[in-house]
């Protein structure tokens, strides 16, 4: 039996971490044991099986404990840092699974303990790199197995001389996705959308790698050339600047055809059946789950070619932009809105069924019954 002790940032509902849940759920625990540590208590954390311990930051503790912590500080014990250790040699774990790039000052500890290390790298070697010390990457790469989400991140994997470059793509639990319709009805009224509007859907954070900054110009494209299109923008919020002036500059140029309708959770799938159309203006994505969302409820795609997109589409799913030009964004959605882009809603569904969560946690058992 291995034993695995995943590491994981946030423990939300971003995509690469419902990928490690999906995993959870399918577990073959005849053949692993695993634990989670995760620095913050995420909403995840209430959908993990009940066998699978959950670690976190001892810094989320209160009262006397907090106190206590601080003075430890003072006196140069490092707190943070034994509290994994401890964790460790509770379970004596054979590898620590590193997901994302985020989790990459770990490597370093686990240097130190000589333990082996998986990593799973969701993000591109851009825009979501910023963020990440080079160093901490460098470390990550010497694992015994780094797992990318698409050929595009294989790539850059590749560039970077990581060891052991292995392609797993994400997966989804499909049988989720059970859209209402008398819940879609009733959104639908709330928004007023009206009935002769083609709709599109678009999903993720609100922030400039999502191709927020391309919305306000697409809007007032589509209203120049005399299209009605109603626009719902699915996902969560931010306190930062940019989206700010996003807002602002949506009021300024009065695109009052924009729905943001912040986290969802129970509605999610009942705003997105509401679409016509599935619109990804990303700036980068390694891979983009919400594309076979897409793909299974039948909605065609429009997109740029911002990185793993062009893995999941086939003949018949929509169209892949590769100039970067917003007016021939706006004109594919209009092709499509307009009948001359093919549409094949089986090639969509059958597409997005070779992602289905228990089909792909097979392949990352094959994955991890190839480590020693």
């Amino acid at each position: 039996m291995k034993k695995i002790l995943f590491f994981t940032p946030h423990g939300g509902r971003t995509g690469s971490e419902m990928l490690l849940w999906n995993i959870f759920q399918n577990l073959n625990t005849t053949k692993f044991q695993v634990a989670v540590y995760c620095d913050k208590i995420g909403p995840l954390k209430s959908l993990l099986p009940s066998h699978i311990p959950y670690y976190t930051s001892p810094f989320n503790s209160s009262g006397l404990k907090i106190i206590a912590y601080k003075l430890l500080i003072k006196l140069n014990f490092s707190v943070y840092e034994q509290n994994i250790i401890n964790i460790h040699r509770k379970f004596k774990f054979d590898y620590w699974y590193l997901n994302t790039n985020h989790s990459g000052h770990f490597a370093k500890l686990a240097q130190k303990l000589g333990v082996k290390i998986i990593s799973h790298i969701s993000e591109m070697p851009y825009l979501l790199y910023e963020s990440v010390l080079a160093k901490d990457i460098q470390e990550m790469l010497k694992a015994e197995m780094t797992i990318c989400l698409s050929e595009t991140g294989k790539q850059s994997l590749k560039i970077m001389g990581a060891n052991n470059v292995k392609l797993l793509y994400p997966s989804i639990d499909l049988k989720n996705i059970l859209p209402s319709e008398s819940n879609k009805k009733t959104i639908k009224l709330k928004l007023n959308i009206p009935s002769d509007a083609y709709v599109w859907a678009m999903s993720g954070s609100l922030i400039y790698r999502k191709g927020i900054d391309y919305l306000p110009k697409i809007v007032r494209l589509m209203k120049e050339k005399d299209k009605k299109c109603f626009f719902i923008w699915m996902g969560g919020g931010t306190n930062n600047a940019s989206e700010y002036f996003f807002r602002k500059e949506l009021a300024y140029y009065q695109c009052d055809n924009v729905v943001l309708t912040g986290a969802l959770n129970t509605e999610y799938y009942d705003y997105f059946d509401l679409a016509d159309g599935f619109l990804l203006p990303s700036h980068e994505e390694t891979f983009g789950m919400v594309n076979v969302e897409a793909a299974y409820l039948g909605k065609p795609i429009i997109t740029f070619n911002s990185g793993g997109v062009v893995d999941i589409m086939r003949e018949g799913m929509g169209k892949v932009v590769e100039s970067w030009n917003v007016e021939d964004l706006v004109d594919s959605m209009i092709d499509l809105m307009e009948g001359r882009i093919e549409v094949n809603k089986e090639i969509m569904r059958q597409r997005a069924l070779e992602f289905d969560a228990p089909k792909m946690y097979l392949e990352w058992e094959a994955l991890m019954d190839s480590l020693p």
